[in-house]
């Protein structure tokens, strides 16, 4: 009796360990499962408890080959070209802005008379220049010019008018020519950075002939004083039509793809001033100047 109630105590003990090890043994396959199966919903995010998985290969599951296929890459659009750069050559290239086809010079040279305004009237002088516009294509645009042109009246011929107008003192001289043209411009590129331009036009001019002599005057910068300045005496004006025509060439200092481009151009301008009369009788008749400008354009 006793031997029969040691066999069954230990009968039971040795299927207790059994179903205990069956018990832990199917808990890591349990809790597997469960990780796999059922995502965690707290985060939004999958989680595991084994150290080799990684969430952030999930996005992959929703690719599928075509979506990366040699074809779809090669059509794809590439980055927009930037103003002066395009594939097609026979098109204005892509805008990067609101301006980009706006226009803009700014200027400055020496201005040389020529033809009849040479022959005694006007001698060497200076010229300043600004406009803007629009450029239509990369090889056509126009814009609205400004220009100044600032000679001197020739000594000689400033000495004989103070000997026939009994004149006792020198007298000076300039001739001021301003302009409002519009003008036409052609760019021939030579090279992705350099290139030539042809421009021309016309408008309205102003011709303005000051004579000037010293007269004695109170004059007052930092301090007063007393002393000869030279004063306009007496002067002429005519408006009249004009045309102008002329090269330059430039240069994208700045980069190829650069909108900046420094020039230097010579223009022929003509101005049909009228000859002299009693009611102007410093007019010179037509006008010619050659301005030779450095400058700046966009």
């Amino acid at each position: 009796m006793f031997e029969n109630c040691n066999f069954l105590r230990l009968l039971v003990r040795r299927i207790a360990v059994a179903a205990s090890v069956v018990a832990l043994a199917t808990v890591p396959y349990s809790a597997k499962a469960q990780t796999s199966d059922n995502p965690s919903e707290e985060s939004g995010h999958q989680y595991s408890s084994s150290a080799n998985y990684s969430s952030s290969l999930d996005w992959k599951s929703y690719l599928s080959t075509d979506d990366i296929s040699g074809n779809d890459l090669a059509e794809s659009p590439g980055p927009s070209p930037q103003y002066g750069r395009s594939s097609n050559n026979n098109r204005y290239p892509e805008p990067t802005g609101r301006w980009s086809h706006l226009a803009l010079i700014a200027g400055a040279g020496f201005t040389a008379p020529v033809g009849n305004t040479a022959h005694g009237w006007e001698t060497w002088g200076y010229n300043l220049k600004a406009g803007a516009g629009w450029n239509f294509t990369k090889h056509f645009g126009a814009l609205v010019e400004y220009q100044f042109n600032r000679n001197k009246i020739p000594g000689s011929t400033l000495t004989q008018l103070a000997i026939d107008s009994g004149s006792s003192v020198p007298l000076g001289g300039n001739v001021n020519t301003w302009s409002f043209t519009i003008n036409p411009i052609f760019y021939l590129p030579v090279t992705k950075k350099t290139g030539a331009y042809v421009t021309g036009g016309g408008g309205f001019y102003r011709k303005v002939t000051n004579f000037t002599a010293p007269v004695l005057s109170l004059s007052c910068y930092f301090y007063c004083y007393v002393g000869y300045v030279p004063t306009t005496i007496a002067h002429s004006s005519s408006n009249q039509g004009g045309l102008n025509i002329g090269a330059g060439f430039y240069w994208k200092a700045l980069g190829e793809d650069s909108n900046a481009k420094l020039f230097a151009e010579a223009r022929y301008l003509w101005v049909d001033s009228p000859v002299a009369s009693i009611q102007n009788p410093y007019g010179s008749g037509t006008s010619s100047l050659i301005p030779v400008t450095f400058g700046i354009r966009f």
